[in-house]
């Protein structure tokens, strides 16, 4: 084979292989935004988890205290 062949065959591979390499670094830009979407929907659900918890304990407290005003126990779990 002489230089030249090599040369085509390297420029025939690059057009062959650009499709390729573009839809690949498409993938790659999607999966890099996914990414900073799926943090960000976590960052979101702590948040809101937290605040549930704390609304929940709020309400528990609440509830005990009604209880021994009016007598009532009932556990709690």
């Amino acid at each position: 084979m002489k230089n030249d062949d090599l040369k085509q065959i390297s420029k025939l591979l690059d057009q062959k292989l650009e499709p390729v390499q573009k839809e690949l670094k498409q993938h790659g830009t999607l999966l890099k935004q996914h990414g900073t979407m799926l943090r960000s929907l976590k960052r979101d659900q702590d948040t809101i988890l937290d605040m549930l918890d704390k609304e929940q304990m709020s309400q528990r407290k609440r509830l005990t205290r009604v209880e021994e005003r009016l007598g009532i126990f009932s556990p709690v779990s």
